[in-house]
């Protein structure tokens, strides 16, 4: 079976969303869990699950052969392949210079021999669970002592930095945001402004990306408001429109504005913050 073509526009129009339609209306949850060389235990990863989420596959969940596992989980599919090459056309490496939080980022892409793939397919459910289930399966596959990263939302995060962040918001029943979606910092101004915005609420979610221009608010400050934000989109499963507003208390009414990205490719919803 070929993993990748889980997302492709080869299906007919009654099976599986096309690629097209997976990125205008989201649905497309997938990563790349980089390794040092073309070595993963699945009956590890197996393992694994159920240490670390308490997660139990048996042979009615699961089907592979030497380098493939099909699972199903809680009404949904997802497909873990290993592949002895790295991730085609550069896109690890290139994505790992968006990182600013990981200064090893590209040396780790750059050394990467093999890749495992996860896609995971909703099957109907919401795109908030399969979210978080393929947080888990990225968590445990990079317990893992070849993996080096994990290549998604557009980034390359660092093993610690994903699996911490996972236990930290599933542990404590929060959305892991920020294992699913990247926020971008940016200064503008000359440094006096901050501007950030996200990557992953379209195409996994489909939402319109967000963005910030020009906050006087500190990196701290900025990043938890979009995390908030983001969370908010995802778990309510809301649209935020032009013209309307948006706040976490009864005073607060930040307006929302639509139009094209200042970084991104088409057009994000903006908040004054």
């Amino acid at each position: 079976m070929g993993i990748r073509d889980f997302f492709g526009n080869h299906k007919k129009p009654d099976e599986e969303k096309s690629a097209s339609e997976i990125k205008e209306k989201g649905g497309l949850f997938a990563a790349s869990v980089l390794l040092s060389e073309a070595k993963f235990s699945f009956e590890q990863f197996v393992s694994d699950l159920k240490a670390d989420w308490d997660i139990t596959l048996d042979s009615e969940d699961t089907a592979h052969d030497r380098d493939t596992m099909v699972i199903h989980i809680d009404g949904m599919m997802a497909a873990v392949s290993l592949f002895p090459a790295p991730v085609p056309n550069g896109e690890a490496e290139s994505n790992a210079q968006t990182n600013y939080r990981w200064p090893g980022a590209v040396k780790a892409a750059q050394k990467h021999k093999a890749h495992l793939f996860i896609a995971m397919l909703p099957k109907g459910q919401p795109f908030a669970e399969a979210g978080i289930a393929l947080v888990r399966l990225c968590a445990s596959a990079l317990g893992q002592e070849t993996a080096v990263a994990v290549n998604t939302a557009g980034t390359v995060f660092a093993p610690d930095f994903y699996i911490d962040y996972a236990r930290l918001y599933l542990d404590n029943d929060m959305y892991p945001v920020m294992n699913l979606v990247f926020f971008g910092l940016y200064s503008n101004d000359g440094g006096k402004t901050l501007c950030s915005y996200t990557y992953g609420l379209k195409p996994s979610f489909g939402k319109d990306e967000i963005e910030v221009l020009d906050s006087a608010y500190s990196p701290g400050e900025l990043l938890e408001f979009m995390t908030d934000v983001a969370a908010y989109v995802i778990e309510s499963d809301v649209v935020l429109r032009d013209g309307e507003t948006i706040g976490f208390s009864e005073e607060q009414k930040l307006p929302i504005t639509k139009s094209p990205s200042a970084v991104l490719d088409g057009e994000t919803v903006k908040i004054k913050f």
